[in-house]
């Protein structure tokens, strides 16, 4: 009883308050409370312990705090109550669901995926694990709503009548502090990603690191209500790529105990080597010429009545193209089996639980630094980034919206005269993959859509490869899509079905409970590959069949803790947690070892190059991998790793490698670097928003000179 008329008390007096003290407490309490979100949601959503940008985060919290103080002391005392209530429980419950989703995807949501978020109920049952899990969380976050609701918003001050002009102080302070830094950012170097995330990206979880999470979905709103421009339309004068210095390609070839100068010949003929009578070998003649369409893109340029088309035509003519090499059209007419693996990673592949993917990482392309950048919108970014070799546009999703652009450079299209099919064992609308996947050329398959897996969570992979298979095997050349979900989250022995048929293949091995969940689910897609392979081989064209596969994303439902055990030691989150594997296999290939960095990205233009099929290297935003372009990997948050070093761009430090010392780095080579990694990404955006495939005309089959 005693409480109780104590907070009775506490609330008659806020009530009673007169307008000149409630007017500063409403302003004391609207700072410390994005003061006390933020620093919650900082200290729950970052990696790497105390960063300095904290203090830009408080920074913008007392802005923000400010601007809302501003705007409800002028609206009228009646309605400020219920405005008030209203806009703190929504603002804290989309604060809330930023947590929750981060917990999961290691990443914020876009709002324009909210309006599409009815598939979410399919993971219910995660999301209210997630939520019980943080539910201490969530109390704290909305302490500041209960106390407000309980007090503050009861004050009845009348401040039109009793501060008459001076209510417009906060609002007024608002505006010039917004102002001033809005000044600021455009008098910092063009490299300085803080700049790049409030002007020109749209990427809520990179910027709230500067500005905090409600100033990040802040700049969400206002990308997804006004079409953003890109870093080019202020940061540059002219569009072209600079000129890097050429680095040594580190393709090598693994040691197989022959004589790198023996021919294949001479090693599989039955004559005793000493018997032979020696030959003079002629080495072969190598085309090196560059990978590109007959496209004239000056004429383009000079006859375009659009500016942006024609800035664009300026660049892509500026690119350096990607050469012809000893591998180029090595699998000429192979048939082609291009894999999404649902949260693959370096840790699955073992000579002894996994064999078959084991041997397919090293006994093809061995891609020693792969990686696998996280995007925005996960799996299906993940997809677009290896059906398209573009950077998936911030905001939206990319691949639904590719659905209506000319698509030139998919694989369908690139292979007009194969067998084109595509196989998803999950729900078949799931991200619109309905009008996605048939918009590339596909014949599209999923559960629901002509693919009868059985309903589970997740589902099989092995069952779909066992239903599919049929379906295309004996309709040479084909070109085959499969997305796969076994490898799915969570990983727990209640509630996920792969868990559960796998566990006794794991149960005995020496690691945590969720590592081993995580192995049981990516046995499935051991199992399937092995059934593959298997059928490959029976059929007599497993030695002519290329595959290709890698992760849609790093395992993120996994805890830092498990990730930490993988690694065996404490992993890094800038770069180490999206170091992955890629495969690039045919059955029965020489080993070939690839030791620059690259990314899925990098599938596509390897794969053409490989299969010898024309294309151009200049309009696609991968490298093929085997050529002497230098390895660059492209982080969302615009970090890069290249053959020199790392460059943190949250920090704007490179870290040089070995065997490079600092003074092997030639001067300005992170800058230049870094105007690369912008075009890249503005011009992928540009080629989805203008339809560009279709601005160039038709993009014939015959090379250039």
């Amino acid at each position: 009883m005693k409480a109780k008329e104590q907070f009775n008390n506490l609330k008659q007096k806020y009530e009673n308050m007169d307008a000149r003290r409630y007017f500063l407490m409403l302003g004391i309490f609207m700072v410390l409370y994005f003061v006390w979100q933020e620093t919650i949601m900082y200290v729950l959503t970052r990696t790497g312990g105390f960063n300095p940008n904290y203090f830009a985060v408080l920074f913008f919290s007392l802005l923000n705090g400010i601007l809302i103080w501003g705007i409800i002391v002028i609206i009228p005392s009646r309605a400020r109550r219920i405005v008030m209530n209203i806009l703190f429980i929504v603002a804290t419950v989309f604060i809330c669901a930023q947590l929750i989703y981060y917990s999961f995807f290691r990443t914020y949501f876009i709002l324009s995926s909210v309006g599409r978020g009815g598939q979410i109920v399919e993971f219910m049952d995660i999301i209210l694990q997630l939520i019980w899990n943080k539910l201490w969380a969530i109390i704290l976050l909305f302490l500041p709503v209960i106390f407000f609701a309980s007090l503050l918003s009861k004050g009845k001050s009348d401040f039109k009548s009793s501060m008459s002009w001076k209510r417009f102080l906060p609002l007024i302070a608002a505006f010039v502090i917004g102002a001033g830094v809005h000044l600021l950012f455009f008098f910092l170097p063009k490299t300085h990603a803080a700049r790049e995330y409030f002007f020109y990206l749209n990427r809520p979880y990179q910027a709230s690191e500067y500005f905090g999470t409600y100033t990040a979905m802040g700049i969400d709103l206002r990308n997804s209500i006004f079409e953003i421009k890109g870093t080019q339309d202020k940061l540059h004068d002219d569009y072209s790529d600079p000129t890097l210095p050429t680095m040594p390609t580190l393709t090598t070839t693994l040691p197989t105990g022959e004589n790198p100068g023996e021919t294949h010949a001479n090693s599989n003929s039955t004559q005793p080597a000493e018997t032979q009578a020696p030959t003079e070998t002629v080495p072969p003649v190598i085309d090196d010429s560059p990978n590109v369409l007959n496209i004239d893109f000056d004429a383009l340029a000079a006859g375009r009545d659009s500016q942006i088309l024609a800035q664009m035509d300026q660049y892509f003519s500026s690119v350096e193209a990607t050469s012809k090499n000893e591998y180029t059209g090595i699998f000429e007419g192979y048939n082609l089996i291009v894999i999404t693996a649902e949260s693959f990673s370096r840790f699955v592949p073992d000579p002894e639980l996994t064999p078959t993917l084991y041997k397919m990482m090293t006994e093809g392309f061995y891609l020693k630094n792969f990686y696998n950048p996280i995007w925005s919108v996960s799996t299906y970014d993940g997809e677009y980034v290896v059906l398209t070799s573009l950077y998936p546009k911030d905001g939206v999703w990319s691949l639904y919206q590719i659905a209506s652009r000319d698509q030139a450079f998919s694989y369908p299209n690139r292979l007009p005269d194969y067998a084109s099919y595509a196989f998803h064992n999950h729900t078949f609308d799931y991200y619109s993959r309905d009008i996605s996947h048939p918009a590339m050329g596909y014949d599209y398959y999923a559960l629901g859509r002509g693919l009868d897996v059985t309903p589970s969570w997740p589902e099989s992979d092995l069952e779909m490869m066992e239903l599919s298979v049929d379906k295309w095997i004996d309709q040479e050349p084909f070109n085959i899509y499969y997305l796969t979900v076994s490898g799915h989250a969570a990983y727990t022995r209640i509630g996920n079905a792969m868990v559960t048929k796998n566990w006794h293949r794991v149960e005995n091995l020496p690691l945590s409970e969720e590592a081993k969940c995580y192995l049981a689910c990516n046995l499935e897609l051991e199992d399937a590959m092995t059934y593959l392979l298997e059928r490959l081989r029976d059929a007599g064209i497993a030695d002519h069949t290329l595959i290709a596969l890698s992760a849609d994303h790093y395992p993120y439902g996994l805890s830092n803790a498990t990730l930490n055990e993988f690694a065996g030691e404490e992993l890094d989150h800038q770069f180490e947690l999206y170091r992955s594997s890629g495969i690039i296999y045919v059955d029965g290939m020489e080993p070939v070892e690839v030791n620059k960095p690259v990314a899925a990205i990098d599938l596509m233009p390897t794969i053409y190059n490989l299969m010898g099929l024309p294309y151009d290297s200049r309009l696609l935003m991968g490298r093929d991998m085997l050529s002497d372009s230098p390895g660059l990997v492209l982080f969302n948050d615009l970090s890069w790793i290249s053959e020199y070093g790392r460059y943190t761009s949250s920090t704007a430090t490179f870290e040089v490698q070995a065997p490079y010392n600092p003074e092997s780095i030639p001067e300005d080579y992170v800058a230049s670097i870094n105007d690369i990694v912008h075009n890249r990404f503005y011009f992928s955006r540009l080629i989805l928003d203008e339809d560009y495939y279709a601005q160039i005309g038709p993009l014939t089959v015959t090379t250039g000179p």
